[in-house]
């Protein structure tokens, strides 16, 4: 009893023995946060279910064919050419797991029961899970201890320094440059500008610069936004936030075409609390043509016709810019997430329950998505 009512230190052993306390029969739900990128997927059909196989694969077309001048008596040579790389994952899941045991549920079925343990046991497993699956939109799955895990966005951003703002070549984080150096692999394929094949104009550095589709089809853009080269007044996310983002829109559709245009940002809370400081009696154009995250009940506000929100999940001075036409959630069960139980063991008398999920993330192409990050960050 006295270890039961440990809210009043003060008390006097007999106080503890005599006196009950009156234990309000309703509990308070302090766990729970609400998440924008698995509403986002979800209202906007970006969740597929019930899949088969092993894993999953997509054909990548990185390169186009080979075009030559022609005077109308030039000679022509035909050869083969493949256009087509092969990208792969496999499903990983998670799992959360509880057990009553015969004698807890019998003690807890009466009144005496503050919270009926046994009657909402799927329940906060379902919400647990739920939960923990709303920070893995951002996990790195090539780190040891996410292996059996999602491949979140942190898996296809890793950088290795940051690209020379005039020579175009990798080298260790410098402040003076724009952008990281993409190297890392993202199912099966290697992120490294260059690694299969193709030009860009020597003149100017990526991503400025035209260059070759297979030269870039499979890298992402991490925008330094502490870069001098940005124009700020000084080199911080203050007086140059905004200028990064826009530079990450702009450099996101170097490729062309409506599906790789940046529909949203997800912000880190401190930056998204700056960006609102200096975006105060601006007009705003929301973005129109598919379910926003204002519309699911989020606070957001739209930059350059980019939906911008915070987002709980996302570590400290980061942001992530999303293009929702390429991400995909994929799980191989008719539902995400699958309750079992619970389920009476006779060897133990518990009963057993378990939530769980055997899925992943598909990005169609890092190439759609950019980060915005620090110097010091940008480096394996």
């Amino acid at each position: 009893m006295a270890t039961y009512q440990g809210y009043d230190k003060a008390a006097l052993e007999r106080q503890m023995q005599t006196t009950l306390a009156e234990h309000i029969r309703e509990v308070e739900q302090a766990s729970l946060r609400e998440f924008a990128f698995g509403a986002l997927l979800n209202s906007n059909g970006r969740v597929s279910l019930n899949n088969g196989g092993n894993g999953y694969d997509w054909q990548v077309e990185y390169r186009r064919h080979n075009v030559e001048g022609n005077t109308g008596q030039t000679p022509r040579n035909f050869a083969q050419r493949n256009l087509w790389k092969l990208a792969a994952l496999q499903y990983r899941g998670y799992q959360t797991t509880d057990m009553i045991y015969t004698r807890e549920i019998e003690a807890n079925k009466t009144k005496e029961g503050v919270v009926k343990v046994f009657d909402g046991l799927i329940d906060r497993l379902t919400t647990s899970i739920r939960q923990f699956l709303a920070t893995q939109y951002y996990s790195n799955g090539d780190l040891a201890a996410n292996a059996d895990g999602w491949q979140g966005l942190e898996t296809i951003f890793p950088c290795n320094g940051t690209l020379h703002i005039t020579a175009g070549t990798q080298r260790t984080a410098n402040a003076a440059d724009l952008v990281g150096y993409p190297q890392t692999t993202y199912a099966t394929l290697n992120t490294i500008l260059g690694t299969y094949g193709g030009e860009q104009d020597s003149t100017i550095t990526w991503p400025r610069a035209l260059a070759d589709p297979e030269f870039d089809f499979w890298s992402p853009l991490v925008v330094n936004y502490q870069s001098t080269a940005l124009g700020g007044t000084t080199p911080t996310w203050l007086d140059q936030g905004e200028e990064a983002m826009r530079f990450a829109i702009i450099h996101a559709k170097r490729n062309g075409g409506l599906s790789d245009t940046i529909t949203n940002f997800f912000l880190d809370r401190e930056l998204y609390r700056v960006l609102l400081n200096k975006q105060d009696n601006r007009q705003e154009i929301q973005v129109q043509g598919r379910q926003t995250l204002r519309a699911l009940g989020f606070t957001t506000i739209s930059f350059d016709g980019v939906e911008v929100s915070s987002e709980n999940a996302i570590g400290s001075d980061i942001g992530y810019g999303i293009s929702l036409n390429n991400v995909m959630l994929k799980g191989m069960q008719d539902r995400l997430l699958v309750p079992e139980g619970p389920t009476y063991d006779i060897r133990t008398q518990a009963h057993l329950a378990v939530v769980s999920t055997l899925s992943n993330l598909k990005f169609k192409s890092p190439r759609s998505f950019t980060k915005l990050a620090k110097t010091a960050d940008l480096a394996l």
